[in-house]
């Protein structure tokens, strides 16, 4: 079974100005993650948070949180930067977290 990867909208501005190289890069670790269930080359920044980290030799970040509702585990990839905006893309990957996971337990609440 596959995990499920979803991107928050600032990802999505992020990743559109990359390079196509850039792209592929980023684009094969999501993949392994996806289709094998594993995350490969990444570290934990905040258990609070559940918020991981993917790097590159190369600078490169993305931020994504590991997160589960009632149809199991999730990726939210939530921003990319590089190591010069590193402390700035922490700080805005744990306020996307935290509406994410305000709408995850919304969307798990039973309706009356």
């Amino acid at each position: 079974m596959s995990i499920r990867i979803y991107r928050s909208d600032l990802f999505k501005v992020w990743y559109r100005d990359l390079s196509s190289k850039d792209k592929r890069i980023v684009d094969a670790r999501i993949d392994i993650a996806r289709n094998l269930n594993v995350l490969t080359n990444y570290k934990q920044l905040s258990k609070d948070y559940s918020l991981y980290e993917f790097k590159w030799r190369s600078g490169l970040r993305v931020y994504f949180a590991l997160l589960s509702d009632t149809e199991g585990r999730f990726i939210l990839l939530l921003i990319g930067g590089n190591k010069n905006t590193q402390e700035y893309d922490i700080r805005l990957s744990k306020k996307i977290i935290l509406r994410a996971m305000a709408g995850v337990k919304r969307k798990g609440e039973k309706d009356e």
